[in-house]
């Protein structure tokens, strides 16, 4: 259970009449709904509130749980009285300039209790925009649109926004239905924001109004706040546990995956067969089919790489496996295309039909390939040369200094044809057999640190290019084997996900 699920358990339990016992002594809920009736005529014939509309009868079909039969389902609108806020006008300097009284935004509703704002308004804005109606110390807040059923109170006289009420309950004895519903608020709100239909999430007087409170006597309230009180400080350490545990737990499925990456790519990994063709082997017929395309025109010849010394091989690898460099088994087909946001689409349409692959649909550091969150870009003249090939390693060139080098493979059998963006190399292996294991080891930890020490980095892109690209050494194994490991790597992978 997270700490928000255990919270959420709790607040029901109050508001069920499950969390502290009933007494049959508690006078009940019932004669506190007559005294706050009569309170409230008595502050209307006073002047002090306005005489509000009738509210509608509670229906049973409407109640979203049983609660105690102590205790009174009410409307809101009916126990309390609730003001919305203002925002003065932002071009009407003489509002905000040296402004002394604090404005409650939901961004300062932080804590239990709200001592400071943002910003303050000045003494004019609250003559001209709040008619001298400043919400005095004690008063409790709830935001009800965008974020609903944000609760604070407050420690200063304040004024707020037009996404929060200042609310007042009618009978408040010592502050206990305050607190009461400073709990009970952040979660029956959410009751209100489906059973009235509100679209989007925002909440609006009549639904305020209409919110239905499950009123408990006011002793059995002041029991409840103080249960609530007393465990909320165990949930706050049961926060603290869970999340450690959680760090520990992503921590130790990253390593693993990390040290199982490492030992694959070391040969320690599955058994070498000594009926494998070796390595040696592949890598004459990679040179051998890499002259032919040259010859055949299909690739460009490129300057020859220099020697691999002993000094540059950061680990050891079994005898029938060999050291590379990526620029000798492959062949760099560039960067995607670039098409600029205003000429692309999060909707596929008639127009916008090409899906458009770009650096975030590359999973970080997960080799995964991912077809959700695409934006979409139309035909063009040039647009056949950019579509991706099934095998092509995918290697994103610039992004924070944390991702780049992140990499991908083209699966098999793509139904649509997908354009690479121009934040992405492709990289197009001339045995495209080895592209899975490839895969793997350019997001093995070696890796990892390798492109972290190469990347060129400016205040906010980090970079690596295709010439850096091209000298990294590549552990190549027989082709079997290959298969082999990419292989044994999805079952642990498989099994760590079930962990």
């Amino acid at each position: 259970m997270t700490p928000e699920q255990l919270k959420a358990s709790i607040l029901q339990y109050a508001m069920e009449g499950r969390l502290v016992k009933q007494y049959s002594n508690d006078e009940p809920a019932s004669i506190l709904l007559e005294k706050i009736k009569a309170e409230k005529e008595k502050l209307v014939k006073e002047g002090k509130i306005k005489k509000s509309k009738k509210l509608p009868v509670i229906e049973e079909d409407e109640k979203p749980f049983d609660i105690p039969d102590s205790w009174e389902w009410v409307r809101f609108g009916n126990i309390v009285n609730f003001n919305l806020g203002k925002t003065p006008s932002k071009t009407t300097d003489i509002y905000w300039h040296n402004g002394t009284v604090p404005w409650v935004t939901i961004k300062d509703m932080q804590d239990k209790t709200l001592s400071e704002t943002d910003k303050q308004v000045s003494d004019r804005a609250i003559r001209e925009v709040f008619n001298n109606n400043v919400c005095q110390p004690n008063t409790l807040l709830m935001s009800f649109k965008l974020t609903i059923g944000k609760t604070s109170i407050l420690n200063i006289k304040a004024v707020h926004n037009e996404a929060i009420i200042d609310i007042i309950p009618l009978i408040d004895d010592n502050h206990i239905f305050r607190n009461y519903l400073f709990f009970i608020l952040p979660y029956i709100s959410q009751y209100a924001s489906s059973n009235y239909a509100i679209k989007g999430k925002t909440l609006n007087k009549t639904s305020i109004n209409n919110m239905l409170i499950p009123l408990p006597p006011l002793a059995e309230q002041k029991r409840i706040v103080a249960k609530i009180e007393k465990l909320m400080p165990l949930v706050d350490k049961y926060a603290e546990a869970y999340n450690r545990l959680k760090k520990i737990d992503d921590e130790f499925d990253d390593r693993l995956k990390q040290s199982i990456l490492q030992y694959s790519m070391e040969g320690k990994l599955v058994k070498q067969n000594p009926d494998d063709e070796p390595a040696s082997v592949l890598l004459e017929k990679i040179k051998t089919e890499k002259e032919k395309l040259i010859q055949e025109g299909k690739i460009k010849k490129t300057k020859k790489l220099p020697e691999i010394t002993d000094e540059e091989k950061p680990f050891g690898i079994p005898d029938s496996w060999e050291w590379t460099r990526l620029g000798d088994i492959s062949n760099f087909v560039g960067t995607g295309m670039v098409v600029p946001k205003s000429k692309q689409s999060n909707i596929k349409t008639e127009k916008y039909k090409f899906p458009y692959f770009k650096m975030n649909n590359i999973g970080n550091w997960n080799g995964n390939f991912l077809l959700n969150d695409l934006m979409y870009i139309e035909n063009s003249p040039i647009i056949s040369r950019y579509f991706l090939k099934s095998n092509e390693i995918l290697f994103n060139t610039r992004n924070s200094k944390e991702l780049v080098g992140k990499t991908t493979v083209v699966p098999n059998k793509l139904t649509d044809k997908i354009i690479a963006n121009n934040n992405i190399l492709r990289i197009d292996l001339i045995q495209n057999d080895s592209a899975k294991f490839i895969n793997e080891y350019l997001i093995s930890p070696v890796m990892r640190n390798i492109f972290w020490n190469i990347t060129t980095a400016t205040t906010n892109v980090a970079a690596i290019y295709q010439k850096q690209l091209i000298l990294i050494l590549v552990p190549l194994p027989p082709l079997a084997e290959q298969k082999r490991i990419v292989a044994k790597i999805k079952k642990l992978d498989y099994l760590i996900n079930q962990l």
